[in-house]
């Protein structure tokens, strides 16, 4: 047979997150698996975010393959869900919310002049995730809305849409509930029955019990409980409380006597007249619903051979090329957007609903003897302090989950930490110049190494896009970062000179000023459209959307500034000096310092958790 998915409806493929309903005959690419016990997977949601955050434009939204110069609003919906889910993208998310709060209507109201529930729910969902009021969404009141959808007559009373939409009934349901649950509504008895009614003997959910879609049907001809209608069944309910222990039970023995070889799952479960074929839609939500009934995908009773559901949804991944990061569909070469804003959620290990984390509240010091100190949601994951080096420590940069960090010396050797993968050093070249920062790839998959004659290093995924390296410098390079992107970097020298590289836009320079003091670190802005300078002294110099939020430059310093941090959506900023006083401005919220305490060596750089940058 063709390769295909399959769709109940053109109206389901509109439906928010969509469950892609694949014929379990699909053959696919053979896929090694590697057992894992880790989980979440932040890297892998990581390099998921950022291959969505390339398909917003600078409209907002994600382009309709089929419409060209108009919008997709279901992916641009989805795609904001998964980039919060990452804490990925900020200005881009925040662009495509305000693009959605533009075209509700658009978006909301179906062919039928009624109102899709699906749809509402997806918006409430993107409006908490971000802070946005649901109930001020563009002029108007989503949870009014998806609350006049709901049925008061038989035989439907408590189901959510007017229209019957009979083939994705439990699945908008279940969203639906989530969605109330991120606002605070405590749903209609009515509302949640009708879900719990609709739960089939053998523990799963039709995507709509009806004569033409039986609790009997044959899955071999797409009938019958499948995944993805049980997966957003058990979330919604779970979501409200709804879901007692027997519920629980048989849905989670529907789910595991349905899982497939690999440790996936397809649409609908796996069995001997229908053997499925794993799809990361399927997959991905399933490991959601997994999550919202307090278990872990890598646990041991959903283990099959060397492959669990989380190794079976990475194999999906692109790990090369320039679509590096989205996730494929099996027989469908390329990436596959619908497959990414469905798997990054899941990788990313969170349920419906949740809040994006865009503003860091904690922080990293590396002092130049390798030593870390950590403050507030900063994890310490360890230090060179105390081991010997050939060089002393110039630069910290962080992985964008938080959960670790590399430190460079001067000679160019890295140390990792945390989940802060080594991608290589410099540390066996004979350098012209020393090593004076490091930047990291928004994905946490390389490095950059900047040396003071200008010279770069790359490694992992961080490509190479020019250097000052065979340049004349009137002054040093004192630091280096990175574009959202990564592709591209600037370089800044002590006195202000900004050199750009690859896609990273000259926005001005402090190169012709005359400074009090040196600059000493440069930070970019979330979208990549500005950075600050910091000066020595803490005086601080803003370029393109570069907001200026203070500095310390009027104040009396006891040891000067050597570092810069931004908060996530580059509403503020941190300073950090040599003896670890810490100087909070914006949305920057101080965490502690260790100013005033004796320290072994000073401090040279500082990262924000969650934050790529420079030292």
């Amino acid at each position: 047979m063709s390769i295909k998915r399959l769709f109940a409806s053109a109206a389901f493929a509109a439906c928010a997150l969509l469950a892609t309903l694949a014929a379990p005959s699909i053959a696919s690419a053979a896929t090694s698996h590697a057992s894992t016990s880790a989980f979440p997977l932040p890297a892998a949601a990581g390099q998921g975010a950022s291959w969505l955050a390339g398909q917003l434009n600078s409209s907002g939204y994600v382009p309709s393959t089929t419409t060209p110069g108009t919008a997709d609003l279901s992916a641009t919906a989805n795609t904001v869900l998964a980039l919060a889910s990452a804490n990925a993208d900020p200005a881009g998310t925040s662009a495509a919310i305000s693009y959605l709060e533009a075209h509700v209507n658009a978006y909301v109201v179906q062919s039928d002049n009624e109102d899709g529930p699906g749809q509402l729910a997806l918006l409430i969902l993107d409006a908490h995730a971000l802070g946005v009021n649901p109930r001020s969404f563009g002029g108007t009141d989503l949870v009014a809305r998806l609350l006049a959808t709901e049925q008061t007559s038989a035989p439907n009373v408590g189901l959510f849409g007017a229209q019957d939409q009979a083939y994705d009934g439990a699945f908008r349901q279940g969203l639906a509930l989530a969605a109330l649950a991120a606002v605070n509504v405590t749903p209609a008895s009515a509302e949640i029955s009708w879900l719990t009614s609709q739960q089939c003997p053998d523990g799963g959910w039709t995507s709509y019990v009806t004569s033409a879609n039986p609790c009997s049907g044959d899955p071999a001809a797409f009938v019958g409980p499948d995944t993805n209608s049980t997966a957003l069944a058990i979330q919604g309910l779970e979501a409200v409380n709804g879901l007692d222990a027997a519920h629980a039970a048989s849905a989670l023995s529907f789910l595991i006597s349905g899982q497939d070889a690999d440790g996936g799952w397809s649409s609908f479960p796996n069995t001997v007249s229908a053997p499925g074929v794993s799809d990361p839609n399927s997959t991905a939500v399933v490991i959601q619903s997994l999550i919202s009934l307090g278990l872990s995908p890598v646990a041991s009773q959903f283990q099959k051979g060397s492959g669990n559901p989380a190794t079976s949804l990475a194999s999906f991944q692109l790990a090369s090329g320039p679509d590096r990061g989205a996730f494929a569909f099996p027989g469908i070469s390329g990436p596959d957007l619908l497959a990414t804003y469905q798997a990054v959620p899941a990788v990313a290990g969170v349920e419906f609903p949740f809040v994006a984390n865009f503003g860091s509240t904690g922080y990293w010091l590396t002092a130049s003897d390798g030593g870390i100190f950590s403050f507030g949601n900063a994890t310490f994951q360890g230090s060179h302090g105390g081991s010997p080096l050939n060089k002393p420590i110039v630069g910290i940069a962080s992985t964008p989950d938080a959960g670790g960090y590399w430190l460079v010396a001067s000679d160019g050797g890295v140390f990792s930490y945390g989940d802060a993968t080594f991608h290589g050093s410099a540390g066996a070249l004979t350098l012209n110049k020393p090593i004076v920062g490091i930047a990291s790839t928004l994905d946490g998959g390389g490095y950059w190494l900047v040396a003071s004659d200008g010279g770069i290093f790359s490694y992992g995924d961080a490509t190479f896009h020019g250097s000052a390296g065979a340049l004349k410098l009137n002054k040093p390079i004192v630091g280096i970062a990175s574009t959202p992107d990564g592709g591209g970097y600037w370089l800044v020298a002590s006195d202000g000179g900004i050199f750009s590289y690859g896609d990273a836009t000259f926005h001005g320079s402090a190169g012709a000023l005359t400074l009090n003091k040196p600059i000493v670190g440069i930070a970019s802005t979330p979208d990549g459209g500005g950075y600050w300078l910091v000066a020595s002294d803490g005086g601080i110099f803003s370029y393109g959307d570069g907001t200026f939020h203070g500095s310390a430059g009027a104040l009396k310093l006891n040891k000067p500034i050597v570092g810069i941090a931004p908060t996530l959506d580059g509403n503020g900023y941190w300073l950090v000096a040599t003896d670890g006083g810490i100087f909070s401005y914006g949305n920057a919220t101080f965490a502690g310092s260790e100013g005033g305490s004796p320290l072994n060596a000073p401090i040279v750089g500082m990262a924000a958790a969650g934050i790529q940058g420079s030292a």
